[in-house]
């Protein structure tokens, strides 16, 4: 990375999907992206995108115990009920090979969330996320770097506001990385990836809650697995770094 080339300007594609579940609610998200990456100088690059598509919310209320005889659910005919929202995020992405400077927004189209037609039942809302986020790589040694970060959220109405995470990542060659964070006021995480051949990848994170939401929470897990296919650039972008 001593020697890295910001890229020729180029388009990319992609889709992301999410699959969530906590407690009697589940979220299935599809989204096609789209970014376009535009060298600024030798060394650094911008990057802007977006990406749309669906989200399935869903919940279950076969597994409501005790069952509240005043909740509106309880008189629906199926036991699982699901909506299908529209959603959006945007983002701009500043990089280079030792740091990185992103903003974007998450559900950046508000909406309403009802289970039922009953009137009486406001129903939850779907608020946007906004995100700013920076990093930068220190050389432990040729063949381990350290990457501490820092990302900083914001949304409307919720009693953390704003939010902060602080992460460390250690990273062995573009092949291996483990890493933890901490969530001010709310928790710790651990996480660990692999590489292969520039065209696989796979990470495993933990999430463990210390707020009061630890008395009906033991900690998260999240599996993530992508593909990279038809990368005509080689591998110039510093995907692996960051």
């Amino acid at each position: 990375w001593e020697s890295y080339n910001a890229s020729e300007p180029h388009h990319g594609i992609g889709l992301t999907m999410v699959n969530d579940k906590t407690g009697l609610y589940s979220r299935f998200s599809a989204n096609l992206t789209y970014a376009y990456h535009l060298g600024l100088n030798a060394t650094t690059n911008l990057s802007a995108g977006f990406a749309g598509g669906i989200s399935r919310i869903g919940y279950d209320r076969s597994k409501a115990t005790p069952i509240d005889p005043t909740d509106p659910l309880v008189l629906a005919n199926s036991t699982e009920i699901n909506k299908i929202k529209p959603d959006l995020a945007a983002g701009l992405w500043l990089y280079s090979s030792n740091y990185f400077v992103g903003l974007s927004a998450q559900q950046v189209i508000p909406q309403k969330v009802r289970f039922t037609d009953d009137a009486a039942y406001d129903g939850s809302k779907l608020l946007p996320h906004f995100f700013a986020t920076a990093g930068y790589r220190f050389l432990l040694t040729e063949d381990i770097n350290a990457i501490p970060s820092l990302m900083v959220k914001y949304i409307n109405g919720t009693p953390t506001n704003p939010q902060f995470d602080i992460n460390l990542k250690l990273q062995y060659r573009d092949l291996l990385w483990a890493g933890g964070g901490y969530r001010f006021k709310d928790g710790y995480s651990a996480m660990v990836g692999l590489n292969i051949g520039n065209t696989f990848n796979a990470g495993y994170a933990y999430d463990f809650t210390t707020s009061n939401l630890n008395t009906v929470s033991r900690g998260t897990h999240e599996i993530i697995i992508g593909f990279i296919i038809g990368n005509q650039y080689g591998d110039t972008c510093p995907r692996n770094v960051w």
